[in-house]
């Protein structure tokens, strides 16, 4: 459904039991939307958690976007969204991009979040992009593409809008074939169900990276905010997953004082559809645990 929020229209599914334990997914992209996910999960998860995924403003079948937006504009519209749900508190999920938003979420609003549950997360995009590069230089180098490569791999950072999208504009040479750096080596054959919706829809998604990757918030490392995390906190991280990078997992079991670091072995970046069964049973337990 549509719910009218902080001067737009988000688009809000609800499924599970109302008085279930309440879950809200945090999308990734930037700029993805719900919809994969729900495909995945939504009925699955629903079984026993009332599940809440918010399409972020501006993206997939929220209303267009209208307007500037950053990151704490993301965070006030799911804090409005649970007033308006009368929740007094929930557990939040964050994939990708989202996982990022979960770790702002959850330090900034430590009354109204339960707990924590972080896939692939990208918390610092000087990293993220940088373990990108590194993953995707093979095909680059096998299809040609790699001109300037290193020259970007050099640059040590802080992250910038700029660094940010010369790093993706490199990736973007791999065409249809740059999904082949997502996935696990058993999932390559995987479809994402959103391809198949309406091109208006997806191109929403351009919108709304384009704004958000020009803000200061969207180029802030958020590894500091690791150690003022106070909930019980779970970090999912697909084996061959080029996102996350080694030193964000580090920070994560040296300074989260609650934190649970979860690997899947053979999964890449969507762990929630490439093992998905497990993946069900393990986001359950945790959002249900006492």
């Amino acid at each position: 459904m549509l719910m009218e929020i902080r001067g737009t229209r988000l688009y809000v599914d609800q499924r599970g039991p109302a008085h279930a334990p309440a879950l809200l997914y945090l999308h990734g992209g930037p700029g993805s939307g719900t919809y994969d996910f729900l495909a995945f999960q939504g009925d699955a998860l629903a079984k026993q958690v009332r599940l809440i995924a918010v399409d972020q403003r501006g993206v997939q079948h929220s209303d267009p976007l209208a307007g500037p937006v950053t990151e704490h504009d993301l965070i006030a519209d799911y804090e409005a969204v649970r007033e308006a749900l009368r929740i007094d508190s929930w557990t939040i999920l964050g994939h990708s991009y989202g996982g990022r938003l979960a770790l702002r979420y959850a330090v900034t609003h430590p009354g109204t979040v339960d707990r924590v549950i972080f896939e692939n997360p990208a918390w610092d995009m000087e990293l993220v992009t940088r373990t990108l590069l590194v993953a995707g230089r093979p095909l680059l180098r096998e299809l040609g593409l790699d001109e300037g490569i290193e020259d970007l791999l050099a640059d040590n950072g802080p992250a910038t809008t700029d660094m940010w999208t010369a790093r993706i504009g490199m990736l973007a040479r791999l065409g249809d074939r740059r999904m082949e750096l997502y996935l696990g080596p058993a999932s390559r054959e995987l479809k994402l169900p959103a391809d198949e919706l309406p091109d208006e829809i997806q191109s929403r998604a351009g919108r709304f990276a384009e704004t958000i990757v020009r803000t200061p918030e969207f180029v802030e490392s958020l590894l500091p905010l690791l150690a003022e995390l106070p909930q019980p906190a779970l970090l999912i991280k697909g084996e061959h997953d080029p996102v996350t990078s080694p030193t964000e997992i580090g920070r994560f079991q040296l300074d989260v004082a609650d934190g649970t670091y979860r690997p899947f072995e053979g999964a890449g970046h969507f762990v929630h559809a490439e093992a998905a069964g497990e993946y069900t049973r393990l986001v359950t337990e945790f959002a249900l645990r006492a």
